[in-house]
C-alpha cells in the first residue's frame, strides 16, 4: 500500500495498492464499511468543470460525438487530446 498522489488517479482515496508479481493475495472478510464505488458528478458541474480533474469520474450521460484525436506538445512531452460532445440524461 502507498500513498495515492500524482495527476491521474483513479479514487479520490490517499492510499492506493499496488500489485506486483510477487504480491500475494487471499480471500479476506467482508469490510466492515462499505464504500460507494462510483464517483458521479451532475452534468452541470461537468460542464461548470466544477469537479477534481485528477480523479477518474463518471456523469449520467452519453457521449453523442467525438472529433479526432489531436496531439500537441506540453512540457516537452507529447498530449493527446479528443473532444466529447455529451449529452445530459439525468
Amino acid at each position: 500500500m502507498t500513498r495515492s498522489e500524482g495527476d491521474y488517479m483513479v479514487v479520490d482515496h490517499k492510499h492506493k495498492n499496488d500489485f506486483y508479481k510477487t504480491t500475494k493475495v487471499r480471500v479476506s472478510s467482508d469490510f466492515a464499511v462499505m464504500v460507494d464505488p462510483y464517483n458521479f458528478v451532475t452534468f452541470q458541474d461537468l460542464v461548470a468543470k466544477n469537479l477534481d480533474t485528477r480523479v477518474a469520474f463518471d456523469f449520467l450521460g452519453q457521449v453523442v460525438s467525438t472529433n479526432l484525436m489531436r496531439v500537441i506538445i506540453e512540457n516537452s512531452r507529447e498530449k493527446r487530446l479528443m473532444n466529447l460532445f455529451d449529452e445530459d440524461l439525468s
